[in-house]
């Protein structure tokens, strides 16, 4: 019954949201990611022709129902199940022109809060498309302090301000100990304070 509730809920709340979107525009073909906690907001502007990974959870069923409503195109997996197999479908998918844009939450969907994961510098590699990053901020919200990544729901009418970065993924190199010291370096200017 949530599945079928809570996406209609959503999708009348992003309709009265203020979004301003600040810096270079998305262009039509890319890789997009912004932090799980501020999903509702993202995943609504970067919706053209897209196609999103989410996680095998229950919660990530109820997001499924509304990404679906949302017209995503959806391949399932995380960090913690299928996400290997999950990522190598959703490239294909975009090299096969299925989807021009695949989006992802970068933290998602266990955390750690606000570290950027392997997965989109990988598309981003793997395609030869650019790597946009989503900073999200409502101006009137409610937390969820008790949740890992602290997920905030914008309230009606709120203004969002969506900043978007393109970033380099030039260093992202294919030695493990390096990739982890460049993914927190890249994330610490994004992480909330």
């Amino acid at each position: 019954m949530i599945d079928r509730i809570l996406p209609k809920g959503i999708s009348l709340l992003v309709r009265t949201l203020r979004i301003t979107i600040e810096g270079e525009p998305l262009p039509e073909r890319a890789v997009v990611a912004f932090w799980h906690s501020r999903m509702i907001a993202g995943w609504w502007v970067s919706r053209q022709h897209a196609l999103a990974m989410v996680s095998k959870s229950n919660d990530g069923d109820t997001l499924a129902s509304l990404l679906l409503k949302w017209g995503y195109i959806l391949v399932r997996g995380s960090s913690n199940k299928g996400g290997l197999e999950a990522l190598g479908e959703a490239i294909e998918l975009v090299s096969d022109g299925k989807a021009k844009r695949l989006i992802m939450t970068p933290d998602g969907s266990s955390g750690p809060r606000e570290i950027f994961k392997r997965g989109i510098f990988i598309a981003s590699l793997e395609l030869d498309l650019p790597l946009f990053f989503l900073e999200i901020t409502y101006s009137s919200k409610i937390t969820l302090n008790k949740s890992w990544d602290r997920f905030q729901i914008p309230l009606p009418y709120s203004k969002v301000v969506i900043k978007t970065h393109r970033l380099d993924v030039k260093d992202f190199t294919n030695d493990r100990q390096e990739q982890t010291m460049f993914l927190q370096r890249l994330s610490k200017p994004f992480a909330e304070c």
